[in-house]
């Protein structure tokens, strides 16, 4: 892949899906303003929070991932290069996310990393740890026999009996601290990942922007309006903020952050139904801000290159330019059906699968990562789902289900 020009460019064939990239943007119409649909642009938007923000967030998460086996692979030996990628994935991502449920999270699954009995009686290993991070400081692994002992990280009290850490930074003007030897190298593996961290999050932030302005819309913004020229289109985008400002409840001193991010990402949009092209120099501008060079570039080769979610955008048809296209179809109506495609490894991750069946997506969920017990549970949350919303469940293979939500046939 040529490093000065990556892009995402329409597949050739508008229904190949099995080898999509992370994002998979397929455009059915033409490739200039004639004539688009306030309705059909507003359609795009809402799909590309899932498809765009969503899938550049999963290449963070994998990033971190990377970063995570090797930290672990440095500290406790070679052997931790082969760590099992569904541990890897529930450490990334709860390292990559914000807050002190999240910190617990990663510090549960530290403890589930091969040989942590050992680990956790090991002074030497410990201390080895912050001296990556913080310089030394005098480390004893103890016997906890005090019984209100508390770790100074998650706060809960240290069980009499068990193994934990003091730390001494009196050398330093500090003081003497107790911790799980869990929420030890949880809060190493979470400072190492602070700056991925912080990127996950600044897309959060603009994905809660665009969900905001869009989901405030009035049927008068999101109509049979066509959209001719660029300058039609931002007037468009700055209606849709003018409104969202007029009936948000958001802090008056957000709205401009609200604002900013929102157009940043229309713009994203626009370039790609003009061009048949994601622009990856403004995904990277965006990554630069958080990340260093080297992982901006990994992040983005994660991106583009892994399987993942689809921008469908269905506009007015040329049938010229799709071979699904049917001339029976009347004007405007989609003619392309999308498949949510999901990757579950720990129940947390079903939310996606709820939110785009309620949004009216079937999904085609494959548990091949995830542990028997995680699977039972994300199971009986998608058939509840499924079942609630009037839809079918059905078993493709042992470890792939395709879930259909109501109104929608699948062909094929």
């Amino acid at each position: 892949m040529a490093s000065n020009a990556k892009a995402l460019r329409k597949p050739s064939q508008a229904g190949a899906t099995a080898a999509s990239p992370a994002v998979a943007m397929r455009l059915v119409p033409d490739l200039a303003w004639q004539g688009v649909k306030q309705s059909q642009m507003a359609r795009a938007l809402t799909q590309g929070v899932d498809g765009y923000i969503e899938s550049l967030q999963d290449a963070i998460v994998r990033d971190t991932g990377q970063l995570i086996v090797y930290q672990l692979s440095s500290w406790f030996g070679q052997q931790y290069k082969q760590t099992d990628a569904r541990l890897v994935k529930k450490l990334a991502n709860s390292a990559s996310s914000p807050g002190i449920t999240a910190f617990r999270r990663t510090a549960d699954y530290v403890s589930q990393i091969p040989n942590w009995d050992e680990i956790a009686k090991n002074a030497k290993s410990l201390a080895v740890v912050r001296e990556t991070l913080n310089g030394t400081y005098d480390v004893e692994v103890k016997l906890t026999s005090d019984k209100n002992l508390k770790c100074s990280t998650c706060k809960s009290a240290i069980q009499k009996g068990t193994f934990s850490i003091e730390e001494d930074r009196q050398s330093s003007g500090g003081t003497k601290e107790n911790w799980h030897s869990a929420c030890w190298v949880a809060s190493s593996l979470r400072e190492i990942a602070k700056e991925h961290r912080a990127a996950k999050g600044a897309l959060d932030k603009q994905s809660r922007s665009v969900r905001a302005i869009l989901k405030s819309a009035p049927k008068s913004l999101w109509g049979s309006s066509s959209i001719t020229n660029r300058a039609e289109y931002e007037q468009w985008l700055l209606a849709l903020v003018d409104h969202w400002r007029k009936v948000t409840t958001v802090d008056e001193s957000f709205h401009n952050l609200y604002e900013k991010n929102f157009l940043e990402y229309a713009e994203q949009l626009s370039d790609f139904h003009l061009t048949g092209k994601l622009s990856v120099p403004k995904a990277r501008n965006r990554l630069s801000k958080h990340l260093g060079k080297s992982h901006v570039e990994s992040v983005l080769e994660s991106f583009l290159n892994s399987p993942g979610k689809v921008i469908e955008y269905t506009g007015a048809v040329d049938p010229s330019l799709s071979s699904l296209a049917d001339s029976e179809k009347e004007e405007g109506t989609p003619v392309i059906a999308k498949i949510y495609n999901c990757n579950p490894v720990v129940f947390a991750d079903s939310r996606d699968v709820g939110t785009h069946l309620v949004a009216g997506t079937p999904v085609l969920m494959n548990l091949s990562e995830a542990s028997e017990q995680e699977s039972k549970r994300i199971i009986d949350f998608a058939s509840g789902i499924t079942f609630a919303l009037g839809g079918t469940i059905e078993r493709v293979t042992p470890k792939v289900f395709m879930l259909t939500p109501p109104g929608v046939e699948l062909q094929n």
